[in-house]
């Protein structure tokens, strides 16, 4: 349990005034908390214990994005020692509103993802030096990032249990688009890689909802504008279906020749990356359960669910 008297020591060393009060967020995966100080003011504590993703790799992130619009959380500290808590943590800046999916029910919820498109071109206008992971992309070019990508993808598809049948069906299509996908994108791009409205806070202002703040950067990297985008449509569809028109309405423009058939590539290798890791996790409990993600890349490999 995180106490305003377990963090005294801590929050002095960062020149905060002492806590009163700690409050848990929810919204996000992992442990967060709201620390009220006697100030008045307020700092976020996140838990980053077990997670796949230092809390570094967070601040790193989010330190790339200075310039954005929307808010970010400005990074205090980042510590993985254990000497001040008993888990890794990071100590933020306090960005206000909730996450958006406080406010689903809220008959303006679709102008949200109008934000989250407009939002997504913001992030894409921030060039980064190579294809990849974060902060060193290790991979000088789209293509062997993709390559690279693809082949680990399906080796682990094949292994957590898809049927031989669809996965060489779905290296057909991936190798037959490839070289009109792929090659043809020049330069990475900052991809959140994980933009839905669970990580995004809004703000309510009379009956208008707005963006107030982008979090949780664990996901973060190196890619292509559309992969990215194609991500972010992805997830968003499966948490409020029909919402894709209005993130590519808010987005603008997609810097592609073929943007449709590049959104369809890099959907379908989201949906062989996200299959083969919730059954990794046990989400989908076996190779042979129904799911959606199935159902979609059966259609896309054989015009039917097969």
């Amino acid at each position: 349990m995180v106490s305003p008297e377990l963090l005294g020591p801590l929050l002095a060393q960062l020149g905060l005034a002492p806590a009163r009060a700690v409050t848990p967020l929810r919204g996000g995966t992992g442990e967060v908390w709201r620390v009220d100080l006697d100030d008045g003011s307020a700092v976020v504590l996140k838990n980053f214990e077990g997670k796949k993703s230092p809390p570094d790799l967070d601040a790193f992130a989010g330190g790339q994005l200075t310039t954005l619009d929307v808010p970010v959380s400005r990074f205090l500290l980042v510590d993985d020692s254990r000497n001040h808590l008993p888990f890794a943590f990071a100590v933020t800046s306090y960005l206000e509103g909730h996450p958006a999916t406080h406010f689903a029910s809220h008959r303006h919820y679709g102008e949200i993802f109008l934000q989250i498109g407009a939002l997504a071109r913001q992030l894409h206008a921030i060039t980064m030096p190579g294809f990849g992971t974060l902060p060193s992309p290790e991979h000088a070019d789209n293509a062997a990032y993709i390559d690279a990508l693809a082949g680990n993808a399906f080796e682990r598809f094949l292994h957590y249990g898809a049927e031989p049948s669809l996965v060489e069906q779905l290296r057909r299509i991936f190798a037959r688009d490839f070289d009109a996908v792929v090659p043809v994108t020049q330069r990475a791009v900052f991809a959140h890689d994980d933009l839905h409205p669970g990580y995004v806070l809004a703000t309510e202002t009379g009956d208008a909802l707005a963006i107030s703040g982008l979090i949780d950067f664990g996901n973060a990297r190196a890619h292509s504008a559309v992969m990215d985008l194609a991500k972010t449509i992805f997830i968003c569809e499966h948490m409020a279906p029909g919402c894709g028109p209005k993130i590519r309405e808010g987005y603008g423009p997609i810097d592609h020749p073929t943007p449709q058939a590049a959104l369809a590539f890099y959907t379908m290798l989201h949906r062989v990356i996200m299959w083969w890791w919730l059954r990794r996790i046990g989400v989908i409990a076996s190779a042979d359960a129904d799911s959606e993600l199935m159902q979609a890349l059966r259609v896309t490999a054989f015009g039917t669910q097969h």
